[in-house]
């Protein structure tokens, strides 16, 4: 009976959390970087976040439960290959050698992020199953 309950709660906070996702205009998904990436101007950190796409402002923002650890433009593109494999995200290094988001999968396209890139410098993380 208790673990009913606590199945019951957690399938209905899952639910109101998803719901609010679904309102909030954009596209959502978890990541988990296995590397510090550069974002815009901001490093974050190795862990997973939520990240989250909105097609009205073409604008992505990472966040580390509710608060905003990086946001930027982006844009909507198409997956370079019909062999494409499922990757968590997709990084390029620039000038500096800085490690830069440059796209994350999501909804059946590639989210291009904005920013510099220098030519055949990317890489891509390997998607690990969801349990």
């Amino acid at each position: 009976m208790k673990q009913s309950l606590h199945r019951i709660a957690i399938s209905l906070v899952l639910g109101i959390l998803l719901g609010s996702v679904a309102f909030a205009g954009g596209k959502s998904k978890h990541v988990t970087f296995n590397e510090d990436v550069k974002v815009g101007d901001t490093i974050v950190k190795k862990g997973t976040y939520t990240v989250t796409f909105d097609e009205k402002t073409n604008e992505l923002t990472i966040r580390d439960y509710k608060k905003i650890v990086a946001k930027t433009t982006a844009r909507i593109g198409e997956r370079q290959s019909a062999n494409w494999r499922p990757v968590n995200y997709v990084t390029a290094k620039d000038k500096e050698s800085n490690l830069m988001l440059s796209g994350i999968p999501m909804g059946g396209n590639m989210i291009i992020v904005g920013g510099e890139t220098a030519a055949g410098t990317t890489s891509a993380s390997p998607a690990t199953p969801q349990q």
